[in-house]
């Protein structure tokens, strides 16, 4: 039995159409429907580069995580977890969008007086 090339079990991303072997399932429009989006720019232009967009639902409102997909079959290390330094950023977006937030809603209390 002839075994596939690893490459050609790679899904299409719903965007650009590229063959990836990681993706992220997500729902992007007001269908809901589930897509498959490559964790690069695509998906960071459908969530703002935030797993469950958050902070950001009023940016990103059709927006849903629903997980990664990993081709099985591709040989080596294709990892479908977030680097280290991926999440340490994340965190620090999230807690300045937080600051912010905090500064507007005190300066928007501030004025009510």
């Amino acid at each position: 039995m002839a075994q596939s090339e690893p490459e050609s079990h790679n899904k299409p991303c719903t965007i650009c159409g590229t063959p990836r072997g990681v993706l992220v399932r997500c729902t992007i429009d007001e269908s809901q429907k589930w897509n498959m989006v490559c964790p690069g720019s695509c998906w960071r232009s459908v969530s703002g580069g935030v797993d469950d967009a958050k902070g950001l639902e009023g940016q990103y409102p059709h927006y849903r995580y629903g997980g990664m997909w990993k081709n099985k079959h591709a040989d080596g290390p294709v990892s479908a977890k977030k680097p280290g330094k991926v999440k340490r950023r994340q965190r620090e977006e999230r807690a300045q969008r937080e600051g912010e937030q905090q500064n507007t809603h005190e300066n928007a209390e501030g004025g009510q007086e």
